[in-house]
């Protein structure tokens, strides 16, 4: 929008032995909407030397009601003051604002005490548009493209047309009513009538498109246009112009260990393709070799090279296989990676960060099957590896065991609960391992919505043989489960595994562990420095009261905590339901809104009698905010949750 400030001031050399020599400016839009408030503004400046006093500003104008902003005052030197006149039009035209200063003191040269500003009131529509499409696109995959289309003014605009116009190779495979795809690349669409006031609030377009089949120049670039019958009032909004990037993506099509088309060869293609640029890579799945399984086995008979991409999006996913040739596992990965038996150290290795491995079944390994190792932390701020819809230790059915040594195992510099490389492991299935299924030796670990020695479909066991989840001394600040930030739907099925369920070396500091089904491991379901049952590291509850009302429907739990170990905010206490009386959490209960730093009671609606009720509570602080913080950290929320309470059976 074009603003004219208007500054009218004269300077007079002066021999006078007058008081300051004010002078009046005035800023406004020299073309307003009609229907809309707008503002003119006068502002005074006093250069000095002296004070003014009683300083005001009478504004007038033609054929308007206005609100005059601003009241008479003295003005120190230097200073500005300003006066306004607030209107709204209701019709096309001009308005003209004359404003005129006085003060009680004299000034040198009047002539500059008068401003006038002539505003032109607009009755033209003002439409825009608004382009939603994929940050990120993969190769050859069917993706939307939406359209959004307003009109910010109080009048109509009438015969729109709307122009949407992208790289020809992107194909069209659908358009709404009132459009059509008239040539390669080009889309019209003639809305018509756009109304007064029109938002943009749900697409008004939804085309259906896919992705070239090469990456080309690496981007889709749209443009879109609307044109409408009348002048528009803000034109620049009338287009947008947005960026789609395209993964520049390495395909395996073979199931060999090494050779053209390998899964061997796309990395090492990937890390000479995608060293230092700035574009998104991924290794993609299109193997057309006859298989007698509904998945394709990829046997590695010899270490695979590191996955170590410099780049700051990387992919391994072998959902694309599905995505791009149909048919597939109903039951899991589409794409199976196993060692057979030939004495391969690790599975995928992830070697630097910001790395997503997904689709994938990894099995028969003589040591890990995913290792995510060391990587400069200078390189990964804000970068997390992820690791989602893995079969890790089972076959790609999720039903039977081919361990790996161990199934997840994370070696990564720490620098703390906010800062440095996280590794994210949800929706897996990480059961049959011949020992942890989750060994995090060091580096934060954030670990939801995963089946942990169990199989894939059911709850039948098909068990690690040692912990579930093992933290180690570097996993400070890492959440099993639902942490203090995220607490929806991130439940883990922790269940059967030979030693415990979730193990947390001693001295690490920091570890969330709630909101889980753990039951039926070997050991306790949260051991807690490794050091036997009610661990000290943290004040276990102490359950003295669990019971159904019968009026009221609902099992009353009640129990004591200490309270000298948690700050002002007291613990979060979460409640669980088990069949057995074990130390462990079979079925979350739930939470208290509010957790009392002693004593606490909750009340759940059913009748559990005969379930043995569990608690474990969990440390919430401001550390570096509202007190110093114990163990020397200075960041901000920290969590800690104890083992599981001792049990007590519901009467």
């Amino acid at each position: 929008m074009q603003r004219l400030a208007v500054v009218i001031a004269l300077l007079l050399a002066a021999s006078s032995a007058l008081a300051s020599d004010l002078s009046l400016a005035v800023t406004y839009d020299k073309v307003v909407r009609a229907g809309f408030q707008s503002e003119v503004t006068f502002t005074v400046h006093n250069p000095g030397p002296d004070v003014a006093r009683n300083v005001n500003v009478s504004i007038t104008s033609n054929d308007i009601e206005f609100q005059k902003l601003g009241s008479p005052a003295d003005m120190p030197v230097p200073s500005f003051l300003s006066f306004g006149a607030r209107f709204t039009p209701a019709a096309a035209g001009t308005i003209t604002f004359t404003a005129t200063l006085a003060t009680n003191a004299p000034d040198d040269l009047p002539a500059n005490n008068v401003a006038t500003a002539t505003v032109t009131v607009s009755t033209d529509p003002d439409l825009f548009v608004v382009v939603h499409a994929p940050v990120r696109q993969d190769l050859s995959l069917p993706f939307t493209l939406d359209l959004f289309l307003g009109n910010t003014a109080k009048t109509d605009a009438h015969d729109v047309d709307l122009a949407v116009d992208v790289r020809p190779d992107v194909v069209v495979t659908s358009v709404p009513s009132g459009c059509v795809n008239s040539a390669a690349g080009h889309i019209a669409c003639h809305p018509g009538l756009v109304r007064a006031g029109q938002s943009a609030l749900d697409p008004l377009y939804t085309f259906g498109m896919v992705a070239p089949p090469d990456f080309g120049i690496g981007v889709i670039i749209f443009n879109v246009a609307a044109t409408e019958t009348e002048h528009d009032f803000e034109p620049n909004n009338n287009a947008q112009r947005i960026t789609t990037a395209l993964f520049r993506t390495f395909y395996v099509t073979s199931t060999a260990n090494e050779g053209e088309g390998t899964l061997r060869q796309a990395i090492l293609d990937s890390d000479i393709g995608c060293l230092n640029v700035n574009v998104p890579c991924a290794i993609g799945f299109r193997i057309t070799e006859p298989s007698p399984t509904p998945w394709k086995t990829i046997r590695i008979t010899s270490p695979l090279p590191a996955i170590d991409p410099v780049t700051p999006t990387f992919r391994v996913d072998g959902t694309l296989q599905h995505a791009l040739l149909g048919g597939g596992n109903p039951d899991g990965p589409d794409i199976e990676i196993s060692a057979a038996g030939d004495n391969v150290d690790d599975g995928l290795t992830v070697g630097g960060c910001g790395v997503e491995i997904a689709g994938l079944a990894i099995n028969g390994f003589a040591r890990n099957g995913v290792a995510v190792i060391a990587a400069a932390p200078t390189q990964c701020t804000g970068l997390k590896t992820t690791l989602h819809h893995l079969f890790v230790g089972t076959d790609p059915t999720g039903t039977t065991a081919r361990p790996n040594l161990r199934g997840i195992a994370t070696a990564v510099p720490n620098e703390g609960r906010f800062t440095g490389p996280a590794t994210n492991i949800h929706d897996c299935v990480i059961s049959g391992n011949l020992r942890s299924g989750v060994f995090g030796l060091s580096g934060r670990l954030n670990v939801f919505r995963n089946r942990i020695g169990v199989k894939a479909h059911t709850d039948e066991p098909l068990p690690n043989g040692n912990a579930g989840v093992y933290v180690g001394p570097g996993g400070y600040g890492s959440d099993i489960g639902s942490g203090f930030f995220v607490s929806d739907n991130l439940t883990n099925v922790i269940a059967f595994n030979g030693q415990m369920g979730v193990a947390v070396a001693a001295g690490t500091g920091d570890v969330a562990v709630r909101d889980n089904r753990i039951w039926g491991n070997g050991g306790l379901g949260i051991d807690v420095a490794l050091d036997g049952p009610q661990s000290s590291a943290v004040p276990v509850p102490v359950l003295t009261l669990a019971h159904y009302d019968p009026v009221a429907k609902q099992t009353v739990i009640e129990g004591d905590v200490s309270a000298v170990f948690f700050d002002m905010f007291g613990p979060r206490i979460d409640f669980y339901a088990n069949d057995a009386a074990r130390s462990e959490g079979q079925r979350p209960l739930g939470t208290p809104s509010a957790a009392s730093p002693n004593h606490f009671r909750f009340a759940v609606d059913g009748d559990l009698t005969g379930q043995f009720i569990t608690a474990t509570a969990t440390r919430v602080s401001f550390v570096g905010f509202a007190k110093p913080a114990t163990d020397g950290t200075t960041e901000g929320f920290l969590t800690q949750t104890s083992e599981f309470s001792r049990p007590i059976e519901v009467r």
